[in-house]
């Protein structure tokens, strides 16, 4: 039998750009993935080893290559990818450039630099230290993915990238203390797509003196907002979800005590790049931010995490889809090479985890060339249906492809669901009638429920916080889908 390869298929700014200024399946993916039956999802991390174990300041991309977390949220245990996945962190549009004597590369901000309160440079840090490197912030502060809300993610074995926030550029200046300032953009790129990124914030704030001040950041991706999932209290996602916030009137170094930590999730699927404008926000409480002799600013640190859709096809199999057809599912798969396979096994599944045989069809033995197979399920089950392909040699041995879903529901029935993203209430329209209802979070905690639901009538989501929800809708005559709602 042939070995296995691994295929990675992953699936109103108020602050204007100036100087000064006061369906849910596991989302869309390229593939769809049995979520649902997958309630402690694997995950891929940043951690020791992931990026580079030299100092700043530095003004050069920052690459860093993800490994993958098994046994999330479980952490420590950590393995290479068989196909990298990497996210660069650039700095771009720096809005203060400092002179020589202040930083030899220009950068206000810059990776891997830290105060220095006996010198006007800025003094060296680890451009990839570990997340409990400054702050103090706590574990529970994150979240590996939406599924593990506080969970998943260490302050010793996860690491993150620094970036250093100098305030000297506002000081050289003379800027007044109590403003936001507008300082550069920070763009993260990934060279494969990822679905619902979680972005991880350590120690937003900083002082000097009776001076609070703290980084703040504001998402410019197109389409994209921020949902948050943990944070210290000083840490908050505004702007209609396009901003993290240190809500702090009094910022400080120390998470809980006036620094902001936390992680959010980034609604999108498909995400390939985030852009960020960094923005710097003072309290006033003295006249300048700085003196001469020293060198002031915000080091934090920046995390991603997102749920492992890592998919194992054997080798030579090239493509597998499911599509419904009527009232039946279509199953298609390719191989481009085949060495002493026997057979192909067609297994079903509505959960996930239990599954049976449903066809079998002969294999070519040997091959190089592109061959195409075709097995339909004439009778699929109402619901999800999960299917797979089991690859057997002649010597008996075998392996899986990846998991294809069908949420089959037929030609009959029509749900939809409006606005999303809401507000306040949601309308549900349906040519059948609609049974009952079910609202969850994102961990599966039971909101809402109702039932003899009629096509028009909407449902109050005022009293929920703004965030993701699952809203299930069943109809009379057994079908059923599965909704996601973003309130704000």
């Amino acid at each position: 039998m042939q070995s296995c390869v691994f295929v990675f298929i992953l699936s109103s700014n108020p602050y204007p750009m100036k100087p000064q200024l006061s369906d849910i399946l596991c989302g869309i993916l390229l593939v769809f993935l049995p979520c649902a039956a997958m309630a402690q999802p694997p995950a891929i991390e940043f951690a020791n080893g992931s990026g580079p174990a030299t100092n700043g300041s530095s003004l050069g991309n920052q690459v860093i290559t993800f490994q993958d977390n098994p046994f999330n949220p479980t952490t420590g245990t950590y393995t290479p990818l068989s196909t990298a996945v990497t996210a660069t962190f650039a700095i771009s549009n720096q809005q203060y450039v400092l002179p020589a004597t202040q930083n030899p590369n220009g950068g206000d901000i810059s990776f891997g630099a830290g105060n220095n309160s006996t010198g006007k440079t800025p003094a060296p840090s680890q451009l990839f230290p570990a997340m409990n490197s400054i702050s103090a912030a706590m574990a529970s502060d994150f979240s590996s993915t939406p599924a593990n809300i506080g969970t998943g993610m260490s302050m010793t074995t996860n690491y993150a990238v620094e970036v250093y926030t100098s305030v000297m550029g506002l000081y050289n200046a003379n800027v007044p203390t109590n403003g936001i300032y507008y300082m550069a953009n920070l763009t993260i790129t990934f060279n494969l797509p990822l679905t619902d990124p979680v972005i991880h914030f350590v120690g937003l704030g900083g002082f000097s003196g009776a001076l609070g001040f703290s980084t703040q950041l504001t998402l410019t991706t197109a389409g994209l907002t921020m949902t948050q999932l943990s944070g210290s209290t000083e840490f908050s996602v505004a702007g209609g979800g396009t901003q993290i916030v240190n809500t702090s009137p009094t910022p400080t170094a120390t998470t809980g005590a006036g620094a902001a930590s936390g992680s959010v999730v980034v609604n999108g699927s498909s995400v390939t790049s985030l852009t960020f404008e960094l923005y710097v926000r003072g309290n006033g409480k003295t006249p300048v931010w700085a003196t001469a002799n020293e060198h002031v600013g915000d080091a934090w640190l920046i995390a991603v995490s997102a749920e492992n859709t890592l998919i194992e096809l054997p080798v030579g199999l090239t493509s597998f889809t499911a599509q419904p057809q009527e009232h039946a599912v279509d199953l298609e798969w390719t191989t481009a090479t085949e060495q002493n396979s026997r057979y192909f096994t067609i297994e079903r599944s509505q959960d996930g985890f239990n599954w049976s045989s449903i066809g079998q069809l002969t294999a070519a033995g040997n091959s190089q060339e592109m061959l195409q197979y075709n097995y339909v399920d004439q009778k699929p089950m109402t619901g999800a249906n999960y299917y797979r392909l089991q690859e057997v040699a002649d010597d008996g041995s075998s392996v899986y492809s990846t998991i294809r879903n069908v949420n089959f529901t037929g030609t009959a029935t029509s749900i939809s669901w409006y606005p999303n993203p809401t507000h306040d209430r949601l309308t549900l329209t349906s040519n059948s009638n609609l049974q009952s209802i079910t609202l969850t979070t994102l961990d599966g905690r039971t909101l809402q429920t109702g039932e003899g639901f009629g096509s028009g009538q909407s449902i109050d989501l005022s009293r929920y916080p703004f965030g993701i929800y699952f809203l299930i809708i069943r109809t009379t005559d057994g079908q059923s889908q599965t909704a996601k709602i973003e309130r704000n």
